[in-house]
């Protein structure tokens, strides 16, 4: 017990050297975490040479600035353990470098005139590479969790706007329902999914924390359909 409590104490101390600029403290931690941040990013889909670039960017930040910027360690809240809330940062940096890759792509579709597809079939990025197949099973085993667990009717609804093009009024005029309860199902639909596809992939990756948007973002740039 004592021997645990004097390793959270040296721990403590040694994440307060970091973010007072201490250049030797900070080599220690990149030292002990660097090799397993790597694999964490290969793991995801990220390249070596994303994953390399992408951690120095993160070293570089958790190094207080001449212009009084803080370390990027002063955020850490100590509420999971340091190694896990430095893989989250650059996961999270690596999601919004896809993000704007997807972008860039989105752009340059655009621009070569090509048509847009509707929500659940946007095709914006290239296909993924074998270094990417671990990161779309993971995802797509999220989502396909989420939808087992989705009300058929809810399901129904779903198809029926997002597959078949169908208003709501259409779908008033077919089922009797009123106009708000159409709405208000296909919302509840929509958010059930996005808060068991998150818990889903929270329980297969503890360590890959995103948003809905993240993952949507995701599917998009790994031409992962919804439906």
């Amino acid at each position: 017990m004592g021997y645990r409590a004097n390793q959270v104490d040296d721990d403590g101390l040694q994440l307060h050297r970091c973010q007072q600029g201490d250049a030797g403290a900070l080599a220690e931690v990149r030292d002990k975490s660097h090799d397993a941040l790597v694999n964490i990013l290969l793991s995801r889909g990220a390249s070596r040479t994303e994953a390399e670039d992408l951690l120095a960017d993160m070293w570089s930040d958790c190094v207080p600035g001449a212009d009084d910027r803080p370390s990027l360690l002063e955020k850490f809240s100590g509420k999971c353990t340091l190694i896990g809330w430095l893989a989250t940062v650059v996961t999270n940096r690596w999601i919004d470098l896809k993000r704007r890759q997807a972008r860039q792509a989105e752009i340059t579709k655009a621009n070569a005139g090509a048509a847009e597809t509707d929500f659940f079939e946007r095709i914006p990025g290239a296909a993924p590479t074998p270094k990417e197949e671990s990161l779309v099973a993971l995802l797509r085993e999220s989502l396909a969790a989420a939808f087992a667990l989705c009300d058929p009717q809810a399901m129904i609804l779903l198809r029926l706007v997002y597959l078949h093009d169908l208003t709501q009024r259409e779908i008033v005029r077919m089922t009797g329902w009123s106009e708000s309860k159409v709405s208000r199902g296909l919302s509840q639909a929509m958010e059930q999914i996005a808060a068991d596809t998150l818990r889903e992939l929270k329980k297969r990756d503890p360590w890959l924390e995103l948003s809905w948007q993240d993952f949507v973002d995701l599917c998009e740039t790994h031409q992962i359909g919804f439906l």
